[in-house]
């Protein structure tokens, strides 16, 4: 990465050193940032313009998805990425995005309903814009669930599997016929949620990050060359 970089604009509750943990990911899943390449913490702080502690996190949030191998005192060393283990991270996703969902259909609130709903109605505004605007929307409406379930270490477990989801996401974006297809479930899901019925909405969210987790696999797959060993 050069000297040039620069963190861009921070979803909605999120850290600086989650910021850093997308930048990276997304240059490591681009190609941007070869395997086997050296990440070192000074560097990194002085390109991203941030102090070592926020850099540090980040290499540990990369290291606990598989993007790279990190040494204390040696930085960290970036890992070649296979579909295998980005299918594993969409699966542990899966498990608690859909328990999220369950615990925020138990607490659904009126207020709740009508975040959603415009994210869902910014999502058809979307269809054909930037990788990072769509991302945005998606992020939006996940987080927001996850916010809802009241569960803190639940969210911050999201949030940390994400990274690698994130990253993606913001390289390459969703067809029009994905974001259609994807308003679709997240419609189901907020519909669940406000109704309180907390089986379905587990279920729905945890199809629906199947679903995601299918897409993801065959794009990278496909425009990125992962291959398994």
């Amino acid at each position: 990465m050069t000297s040039s970089s620069h963190l861009g604009t921070p979803a909605r509750g999120e850290r600086t050193a989650d910021v850093v943990a997308r930048r990276l990911g997304q240059a490591i899943l681009s190609g941007e940032i070869t395997p086997g390449a050296r990440l070192r913490e000074s560097t990194l702080a002085q390109q991203f313009s941030v102090s070592r502690t926020p850099v540090r996190e980040a290499l540990i949030q990369l290291s606990a998805m598989g993007l790279v191998d990190a040494e204390p005192n040696r930085g960290a060393t970036v890992l070649r990425l296979t579909a295998d283990d980005v299918a594993e991270v969409y699966h542990v996703r899966a498990l608690l995005e859909s328990e999220s969902a369950a615990l925020a259909a138990g607490r659904s609130s009126a207020e709740l309903g009508g975040l959603l709903g415009k994210a869902c109605d910014q999502m058809r505004e979307l269809r054909r814009a930037p990788a990072s605007d769509q991302l945005a929307a998606d992020t939006f409406f996940h987080y927001t669930i996850a916010e809802a379930s009241g569960n803190s270490r639940l969210h911050a477990l999201i949030r940390q599997v994400s990274a690698i989801p994130e990253a993606y996401r913001s390289s390459i974006p969703y067809t029009a016929d994905d974001m259609i297809e994807a308003e679709r479930q997240h419609r189901a899901i907020a519909g669940a949620i406000g109704n309180r019925h907390e089986t379905k909405a587990r279920d729905l969210m945890r199809s629906h990050v199947t679903w995601a987790g299918r897409l993801a696999v065959e794009r990278l797959d496909r425009h990125l060359m992962l291959r398994n060993p």
